[in-house]
């Protein structure tokens, strides 16, 4: 029994005790992410924490293959140089004694004492609300239970004894802070600050960017930007509501870049080098301890917020001042790390807003764009561990953002991309040669193949602009060799993904592969039994790369089997549905076509199989009728690349229309994703934020990238 107590004892302390409450308090302070580990679960999507996650055997044992893969190419952080950088000073600049401060009484609003009462009345009701319900239990409690009593009475002088030692050693540290500041001169400034106050100092800002009101407002936004961190500091009570806070935070993050460039005297286009030339003036002196705590408190109010509105909103405004902290490497290398990890965050707006920042420093700073590359591809790797139906736009969302990066040097990216092929291509012939089960697993993951998929479309992006033949000759290897170690049904959703890689790269090459021969190997119509009839188990192949044993003879597997492979062949067919050698490639797959159309028990797969088989047919007869008008020869090259060159160009195709409505079908459904990816939806993300993407230039290129 008093075992039993014990353990209720221990756990109420837990939830109620005033040591814990303040821990939990600093906590949700923080933002909510938790960075992945090495080799372990990659963080869940927001909102999706108490959603249970399938995960099978392979992808439980994929630790050995995300060593093999992140470690070649692992961004490796100075965290001791960055802090170093951050801890110089405390961050307050002296301010000039004449700048003006107005009283509560002169503001005419009403007086609060600080943003809590102004922002947070609410809450504290509720708080108060909940602090009585658990007063009325404990009380209950007490009185049922003596034994509990005491040894709550117990925790409680351990408590005050454990509180009176701490607050003789902050008393000590408190007393060396104060001798540190009285040596250091610029001691924080606790006046109220109002809203009349604040107005005041951004119209003299506006009016004139010299004006010592600069000092005291980028003060008041440094104790903005940690509010929440130091509660119990002087300095944080110095708003009088939030209209305060807020108008603080927006004005300095909407007109800071325009004021430093005015001060500085440099134009909108500034890059690297003038900043550099800049740092030896005089000029850049009296600048250069009002532009490092700007940008330091800027990164610190990045730390803190929650809010991802905020966070976009506070991402879209530094972008603006991306040149500038290429005078502060170790600065730089802080808002690095805080960018990928709100890049990865799920949040498609946030994620959005970080990568262009990303791209404006990597673009702006070329010292920086090894790491962004480096640190984009490992970033990349954790966030695709696990692949569900949830995430999967949002990983090829980061997938698209990654080939957008590394296109901005292409030379120095395929170096890069040259290391991952070697690892790839090692963990391949190693699987090969052993045929064991873990070194099988290493290569049936997500990782290794969104790995693939990655270096595929960074190939088809750059393909005729670039030299890219070693690199592509490289990943057909891979490509085939993964398709060759995983024959039968079961990996039909990998073989499926193959077959897109391999559409895309013939699509940007002009290169003829036989697709068909992947996903035939892999199509048995097994027969479907009463009781399998019933199971009601869909099947998504988007997020699986090889399907359990018990979804094997299932309708809905047969179903989504056959659906799946109408949607890769007639994407197949459409890229070379216009050339003059149509007759002999569709001729082999039109018998297997009209085989899996015999054999097929279930009703609902007999008209679209039946419709592919006829459109084909169609377009054969089609071809042949005009080459039957043509006096060139095969060899011709020149002639054969212009054959129906008319009538590709407008696209009225009959194939064509057909091949379009099957991709919207299928996109409407959710279900796999087009085997030749538009750039519809990612372009529309990008120039809504005011952004051109870098591809644009070369949209026929562009198109396969996404």
């Amino acid at each position: 029994m008093a075992k039993k107590l014990g353990k209720k004892a221990r756990k109420f302390a837990r939830k109620n005790l005033q040591s814990a409450a303040k821990r939990n308090r600093k906590i949700r302070n923080q933002i909510n992410y938790r960075r992945p580990r090495r080799g372990g679960s990659a963080a869940r999507e927001d909102g999706d924490e108490d959603v249970p996650q399938r995960v099978d055997d392979a992808t439980m044992a994929t630790n050995d293959a995300t060593d093999a893969l992140i470690n070649g190419l692992e961004f490796s952080e100075d965290d001791a140089e960055i802090d170093a950088g951050l801890s110089d000073s405390d961050g307050y600049l002296s301010e000039d004694p004449g700048c003006p401060y107005y009283s509560d009484s002169e503001d005419g609003d009403t007086v609060k004492d600080c943003i809590m009462q102004d922002g947070l009345d609410r809450q504290n009701d509720d708080i108060n609300i909940d602090i009585k319900k658990q007063k009325k239990k404990l009380k209950k409690l007490l009185d049922k239970d003596p034994e509990f009593a005491n040894f709550l009475e117990k925790w409680q002088t351990e408590l005050k004894n454990y509180r009176s030692k701490e607050d003789s050693d902050e008393d000590g540290m408190d007393s060396m802070d104060d001798d540190d500041v009285s040596n250091d001169g610029n001691s924080p400034n606790t006046k109220m600050l109002t809203s009349k106050t604040i107005s005041e100092w951004c119209l003299l800002v506006s009016k004139e960017p010299k004006s010592p009101a600069l000092r005291n407002l980028l003060n008041a936004f440094r104790d903005a930007c940690q509010y929440g961190v130091h509660s119990d500091s002087p300095s944080m009570q110095r708003f009088q509501s939030t209209r305060v806070f807020y108008q603080i935070i927006t004005f300095v993050l909407t007109e800071s870049d325009n004021i430093f460039r005015a001060l500085l005297e440099i134009s909108d286009d500034a890059n690297k080098g003038q900043i550099m030339n800049l740092r030896n003036s005089k000029k850049w002196q009296t600048v250069d301890p009002l532009l490092k705590s700007y940008l330091r408190n800027s990164l610190e109010l990045l730390s803190q917020l929650t809010d991802n509105k905020i966070l976009a909103f506070v991402l879209t405004r530094l972008r603006a001042s991306a040149v500038l902290f290429s005078a502060y490497p170790s600065t730089s290398s802080r808002l690095l790390k805080i960018l990928f990890r709100l890049w990865a965050s799920g949040n498609q707006s946030l994620s959005l807003s970080a990568f262009l920042m990303i791209r404006e420093v990597a673009s702006l700073l070329p010292d920086s764009l090894g790491l962004c590359l480096t640190k984009a591809y490992n970033t990349y790797l954790a966030g695709t561990k696990l692949v569900n139906d949830r995430n999967t736009k949002h990983i090829d969302f980061l997938m698209n953002c990654l080939v957008e990066l590394y296109s901005l040097d292409v030379q120095k990216s395929c170096e890069r991309v040259v290391t991952s092929m070697v690892q790839l291509n090692s963990i391949l012939r190693q699987a090969s040669k052993t045929r064991e089960k873990e070194d099988l697993r290493k290569i049936d993951n997500w990782q290794y193949i969104n790995c693939v998929n990655l270096w595929v479309r960074f190939i088809c992006c750059n393909y005729k602009d670039y030299n890219l033949n070693p690199l592509f000759s490289q990943v057909l290897q891979v490509i085939r060799g993964v398709a060759h170690l995983f024959p039968g049904s079961r990996y039909l959703p990998l073989r499926l993904k193959l077959a897109q890689m391999l559409n895309e790269l013939s699509a940007c090459s002009q290169m003829f592969f036989p697709i068909p021969s992947l996903l035939f190997d892999c199509l048995e119509i097994r027969e479907v039994s009463q009781k399998e009839e019933t199971q009601k188990t869909k099947v998504n192949f988007s997020s699986m790369l090889k399907v359990p044993k018990n979804l094997l003879k299932s309708r809905y597997f047969q179903e989504e089997c056959v659906l799946s492979a109408i949607q890769v062949l007639s994407a197949h067919f459409a890229q070379w549905s216009y050339h003059v050698s149509f007759p002999e490639i569709a001729t082999i797959p039109l018998m297997l076509l009209k085989r899996l159309h015999e054999q097929t028990t279930i009703e609902v797969l007999h008209r679209p199989i039946k419709r592919l088989i006829d459109q084909v047919n169609e377009n054969k007869e089609f071809i042949e009728r005009k080459r039957e008008v043509v006096s060139f020869s095969p060899n011709d090259k020149a002639s054969v690349d212009s054959f129906l060159q008319e009538e590709k160009n407008s696209g009225n195709a009959s194939f064509k229309r057909f091949y379009s409505s099957i991709a919207e079908n299928h996109q409407a459904k959710g279900k796999m994703v087009k085997p030749i990816p538009k750039t519809q939806h990612y372009r529309q993300l990008l120039i809504s934020k005011g952004v051109t993407p870098l591809c644009g230039c070369r949209e026929k290129n562009y198109q396969v990238l996404m």
